[in-house]
């Protein structure tokens, strides 16, 4: 695949690749403790994490698609699902192939698309727009599975897991980072030939289109992203009525983030001016420029999820600490990490809104405290088992200094693992709002 397919920068910032190359030595020992594991037994004092089926995680109304299964065993990492997707060729063709996702919420994010990808072929295969878009055709991007549906992960060579992030707490990490900056945004391609499609209008075709599709306008997905290129191109330079074409209502399943407001600011409002609203945010935040410049360039971090973390941010209001979270996004090897963090500063948010909460930090996990010093931590896990590095975050010394402290896990957790965790003085509340 030549990077030009891809719908990040084929060349880093300089912050994050120094960052990416540290960090190897760090996670090379912690991807070979992460194998695929096939039961959950008791090694010692901890659980092996086990291998669950698929409708035990995820909603079986979503797993029902054309041309598509998803395997039935789901390995667990401890903390997250490794799903794959199989995509059978009568349906997809050339994009046919197994497709292997971390996290729950990314494996909902790429079978939401899915409905997508076949519009726009079958769009592909009427007169009018096989005529229009002539050499530009959409054509299938020759790539593996894996690379389609987690190319960060491929491309870098780090483990996707957000296990590591817990590994940081306790761990006196430092900060310092370079400040070096380049035009643009992680996530996107740059250079004149954007500049000048955004002016003429392009850029505006190609929202709409995902808006209409009810998908990201700058998703990871790079089939999906390469058919948004091919059809906007074809709707601006052969001013070809793509939207009059595409049928597809947006449903609510396919929302980006869970909040309207901020898929609607990412569909309706141009590239470049989002860029600015994320930077002003950051500014007002007091972020430091090292922090910003490794925020905005982390090809891990698409721009409609910087929009969510910045917007997120905003609703807590008052809240001392906010500038952490942003340094532990900016420096995430991959999208499902960066997600994972992402989601959890919705949750506070939520949270804030209801309860205030006086500060927030990030030493890994997301932490939110509120004005008597009591810890709040929300995991938007898909299964947690009592794993060394969970045990390891439990019994932090300064997390159990803490009044109360309550865990707010999204997913499921194993009976060991509730036990050891309440055991260790934590309330938990699974699925809703503490």
């Amino acid at each position: 695949m030549s990077s030009t397919t891809l719908p990040y920068p084929s060349r880093p910032h300089p912050v994050y690749t120094r960052w990416r190359r540290a960090a190897c030595a760090t996670v090379a020992a912690l991807a070979c403790g992460i194998a695929s594991i096939a039961s959950a037994q008791t090694e010692g004092n901890f659980e092996t994490p086990p291998t669950l089926k698929v409708g035990e995680l995820v909603a079986k109304d979503l797993l029902q698609g054309k041309g598509l299964t998803v395997e039935e065993k789901v390995p667990t990492d401890g903390i997250m699902g490794i799903y794959t997707i199989k995509a059978d060729k009568a349906t997809f063709g050339e994009d046919a192939g197994s497709y292997q996702v971390r996290s729950r919420e990314l494996l909902e994010l790429r079978l939401a698309e899915v409905p997508a990808i076949l519009q726009l072929n079958d769009t592909s295969k009427l007169g009018t727009f096989a005529k229009s878009m002539g050499a530009t055709a959409v054509r299938p991007l020759e790539a593996t599975g894996h690379m389609v549906m987690n190319p960060i992960d491929t491309v870098t060579g780090l483990p996707s897991g957000v296990g590591r992030l817990f590994d940081r707490v306790g761990s006196g990490v430092g900060r310092a980072v370079g400040s070096e900056a380049v035009p643009g945004s992680g996530g996107e391609e740059g250079g004149a030939a954007n500049a000048v499609r955004d002016v003429l209008g392009y850029e505006q075709e190609r929202r709409a289109l995902a808006k209409k599709l009810g998908v990201d306008p700058y998703t990871s997905n790079p089939i999906l992203a390469k058919k948004l290129d091919d059809f906007a191109s074809a709707a601006f330079y052969g001013r070809v009525g793509v939207n009059t074409a595409i049928s597809m209502a947006v449903p609510a399943s396919m929302l980006l983030t869970g909040v309207r407001t901020i898929d609607n600011l990412v569909w309706d409002t141009p590239r470049g001016d989002l860029i600015v609203r994320v930077e002003t945010k950051l500014q007002e935040l007091n972020v430091t420029q090292a922090q910003r410049s490794l925020f905005l360039h982390n090809p891990a971090v698409p721009l409609s999820l910087q929009v969510a973390v910045v917007e997120n941010l905003d609703r807590l209001k008052d809240v001392k600490g906010r500038q952490d979270v942003i340094w532990q996004v900016g420096s995430v090897a991959t999208e499902s990490q960066a997600r994972f963090l992402a989601t959890a500063v919705r949750m506070l948010a939520d949270y804030h809104e209801k309860k205030p909460l006086a500060t927030v930090t990030a030493p890994g996990p997301i932490l939110g405290r509120d004005r008597a010093g009591n810890l709040i931590v929300p995991m938007p896990v898909d299964y947690l088992s009592w794993t060394e590095r969970v045990a390891f975050f439990a019994k932090n010394s300064e997390l159990l200094a803490a009044p109360q402290r309550t865990l707010w896990i999204t997913g499921k957790m194993s009976p060991r693992a509730k036990t050891e965790i309440v055991a260790n003085g934590w309330s938990v509340s699974e699925g809703t709002m503490p």
